[in-house]
């Protein structure tokens, strides 16, 4: 958002600088509803303008991970800065939300921001806000311990994530080798990463107890906002991907392995391809970068211009190095209403994947630049993942700028319904483990381990494990979400059925689908996830009928894919 109320020599970086504006705004008198709305426009503005300062410090601390002072910098401004805002916001909130002209806002366009205030204050507890501070800190360790994990491979030194390339290799034992090197580079750093895990379920449980919920689980679904849906229909979510997706990916990778010649598919088995192919988008990361923007401008022109726009004035790092934390992400930076991409490209598929992920993230950032309230910025993830997610889908008939060969271009296809359901049954295995990890909260790394190894065969899809245990039992650690925002993940499994569903409407009328698509973009967050849904054109409903309507859908591209192949 543009300022409208603090000139641009204003900068949020002194703490003593912010206290005595979040004082100001505490004293500030309202005497009537339009005074309301400009008192609400600038309590955001100035929260936008410490986001962004935060933000530029974390997207510092992830480029440079190996370096301690990006990271001391964050966390003295997290705990600073931050934690002072955080602490300022609950009596602001409470300003608005206690004001007599209130209830007077238009309920058209303030609905959702009354619903969304309310949760805020009721969620807040100060003692949370200094344990917040704590958490942050541990939870980026994470970061710092896994960029700094190297694998010895045949002579060379690689990432972690610079030994995916390896599982696309058609020599078997080529695959196997690389795979188990990364396992044994990744049990070096499985002690301390349980370490620092112990540390944090101390944190979570005592900021639940604070707020007097019987769990973080539950404490977490309220402070996430989830008003469309409870824990319990959670629960019947995992039983429906088990009962729909899981068996028929069980299908495809049985008569995946007969392809192979082989008996059944075991972990470094599920990415390779049947015929051998493999998928080389790019050779250099100018040219991932120019294909890029050639293939969002076939989605629509406009898309194109933004992503190159963020390459011109440096909103991109997109490479894999050594000392960067894993990962991707759409960092969006509210002042300037242009995000920032981070990522980490090898050279494979999945980079093209990710790319298209983020820019999806990037066009609802740009979509939404010129909301007054952060509030309806600030998405949750159900409508944040469903534009990512879209885009995916949607630019896949732009990937030809990566694949000009046809069987590449089948391939990458095929490979993009593939993972969209293979998605499914691990966010399952993700969502449901922190159910259990937080509902049992005195776990040990065994038991941990243990129960991992029982959800990874609840929701296999066929994949043959055996002598694989220990590896198995540690295949959590590779999830950061699980370390750095837990229960930010069933969000995927959600915004994954409403992509799929907007790629159906997409095959029938692209037009329509695309303005649809716009429309919700357009939207941020002023409306109810429901509603926000249905300006999609989509359902929001994750019962076990409607992803069997899903799955029966992709079962048919694949079908026809096939056909061309």
């Amino acid at each position: 958002m543009e300022r409208k109320y603090y000139n641009m020599e204003f900068t949020a970086e002194d703490l003593a600088i912010v206290e005595r504006e979040i004082e100001t705004l505490k004293n500030h008198e309202i005497t009537c509803v339009e005074g309301l709305v400009e008192f609400m426009e600038k309590y955001s503005e100035l929260s936008a303008i410490v986001e962004e300062t935060m933000a530029w410090k974390y997207i510092n601390m992830t480029r440079f991970a190996d370096k301690e002072e990006y990271s001391r910098a964050f966390n003295e401004y997290y705990g600073s800065v931050v934690a002072a805002l955080t602490k300022g916001s609950f009596d602001l909130n409470k300003k608005i939300y206690e004001n007599d002209y209130f209830k007077e806002l238009p309920e058209e366009r303030y609905e959702n921001y009354k619903r969304i205030l309310k949760n805020e204050i009721e969620i807040y507890d100060e003692r949370n806000v200094e344990l917040g501070v704590k958490e942050t800190e541990l939870a980026n360790k994470y970061g710092e311990i896994m960029s700094q994990v190297s694998v010895e491979f045949r002579g060379e030194e690689h990432t972690l994530l610079g030994m995916k390339k390896y599982m696309y290799e058609a020599d078997r034992v080529t695959r196997e080798e690389a795979w188990r090197k990364k396992y044994e580079a990744l049990a070096g750093e499985n002690n301390k990463l349980n370490e620092l895990f112990d540390k944090l379920i101390e944190l979570r449980v005592e900021m639940a107890a604070n707020k007097e919920f019987d769990n973080y689980r539950d404490y977490m679904h309220e402070a996430k906002g989830r008003f469309s849906y409870t824990p319990e229909d959670l629960y019947e979510f995992h039983t429906a991907v088990e009962k729909t997706v899981v068996p028929f990916l069980a299908k495809l990778n049985k008569e995946k392995a007969e392809r192979l010649g082989i008996p059944a598919l075991r972990p470094w088995d599920v990415d390779v391809s049947v015929d051998g192919r493999k998928l080389k988008p790019f050779e250099k990361i100018e040219e991932f970068i120019d294909r890029g923007i050639g293939a969002l401008g076939e989605v629509k022109e406009e898309f194109g211009e933004k992503l190159k726009y963020m390459r011109d004035n440096e909103f991109l790092d997109l490479d894999n190095r050594k000392g960067k934390a894993p990962g991707g992400y759409n960092y969006p930076l509210y002042e300037s209403g242009v995000p920032f991409i981070f990522m980490n490209a090898v050279g494979v598929h999945q980079d093209v994947v990710t790319l298209m992920h983020e820019a999806g993230h990037a066009m609802h950032s740009f979509a939404t630049r010129g909301e007054r309230l952060l509030a309806y910025q600030d998405c949750p993830s159900e409508v944040a993942e469903l534009a990512s997610m879209s885009m995916e889908f949607m630019s896949m008939d732009a990937w030809r700028n990566y694949y000009p060969e046809t069987g590449d271009y089948i391939k990458a296809r095929k490979d993009q319904i593939m993972r969209s359901l293979e998605t499914l049954p691990w966010v399952m295995i993700v969502d449901a483990y922190q159910h259990w990890i937080y509902l049992n909260p005195e776990n040990t790394k065994e038991e941990r381990e243990e129960h991992f190894r029982e959800l990874m065969e609840r929701f296999n899809p066929g994949i043959d494990w055996s002598g694989l245990d220990i590896e198995k039992g540690m295949a959590w650690i590779n999830q950061l979400h699980i370390f750095e925002v837990p229960f930010y993940y069933i969000e995927y499994a959600i915004s994954q059925l409403g992509a799929i569903g907007m790629y159906m409407n997409y095959k029938r009328d692209p037009e329509k689908a695309l303005n649809d698509y716009e429309n919700f973009l357009a939207l941020g967050y002023c409306k109810s996830i429901e509603k926000i849904y249905e300006t999609a054109g989509l359902k929001f409903d994750f019962s076990e009928d409607y992803i069997r309507e899903l799955v029966d859908f992709l079962a048919g591209e694949l079908e026809d894919l096939e056909k061309r192949s």
